[in-house]
């Protein structure tokens, strides 16, 4: 009886997570309990707990719609299963001949899901999987400029600003700064904020909305690269980056 009632719970908040997510803007509760065909009170529950783990999200208004959390996870897979994007990295690196990644937001951090090596000896450490900090690294930061104002300032509150290396940004309000000439030039870089001797550009992969998807970059070392020369990378990354958003 424990395990039919628990099947039950989670057939439950499947169907009203799909609710949640198959609209197009936020959504009243009984809009959300029609749609999942729950009771008004359990689907209220329901939506707590998937507010709670960042699935959903409330709007103030009495009105609820997808959290982060699931954008995140859908951001994830679609990079897995989007037909052609390995064959748009693997052309930017061919084009700019330094590494090339694609990262989506993990919880408190970036994370790459794709990485293309250059040919060359000069090998960047990093690996699919690996979490890259928002504040410092490029990625991090395009990804961070794009979010809504209240989930940029959540990550901010929750991750912190620690400082990597001497160049981090540790300044929340000159990082705000940063990331409003990101917005407007489409682009955001880093120049030995994450790791010492290590530098990236990144653009952002967004939805329909305007939402960060994800964000492609390329990274390179200081001793191949000048910051002047690292934003030389900008179109084509930018460019890249609008590929992948048409292929997810």
């Amino acid at each position: 009886m424990d395990r039919e009632k628990s099947v039950n719970s989670a057939a439950k908040t499947l169907r009203v997570l799909h609710a949640v997510a198959r609209q197009e803007s936020p959504r009243r509760l009984g809009e959300v309990a029609e749609q999942a065909g729950v009771p008004k009170a359990s689907t209220h529950r329901i939506l707590s707990t998937l507010i709670a783990e960042g699935y959903a999200v409330a709007d103030g208004d009495g009105r609820y719609g997808i959290g982060p959390q699931l954008r995140t996870l859908a951001a994830q897979v679609l990079a897995d299963d989007a037909v052609g994007i390995d064959a748009v990295l693997r052309a930017l690196q061919q084009r700019l001949g330094q590494t090339v990644h694609l990262a989506v937001l993990s919880g408190d951090y970036a994370t790459y899901t794709h990485k293309v090596d250059p040919g060359h000896a000069y090998r960047i450490a990093t690996e699919v999987g690996m979490p890259l900090p928002l504040h410092a690294s490029a990625a991090g930061k395009v990804l961070l400029a794009h979010l809504p104002e209240k989930e940029c300032a959540a990550l901010l509150d929750s991750a912190g600003l620690p400082a990597r290396t001497p160049r981090t940004v540790t300044d929340r309000r000159k990082l705000r700064g940063e990331l409003n000439t990101v917005r407007k030039q489409g682009y955001a870089t880093e120049y030995e904020e994450a790791d010492e001797a290590v530098c990236s550009l990144a653009a952002p992969v967004l939805d329909n909305d305007g939402y960060p998807m994800g964000a492609v970059s390329v990274s390179s070392l200081t001793f191949l690269v000048t910051e002047d020369q690292l934003h030389e990378f900008a179109p084509a990354v930018r460019q890249a980056a609008e590929e992948v958003s048409r292929r997810l």
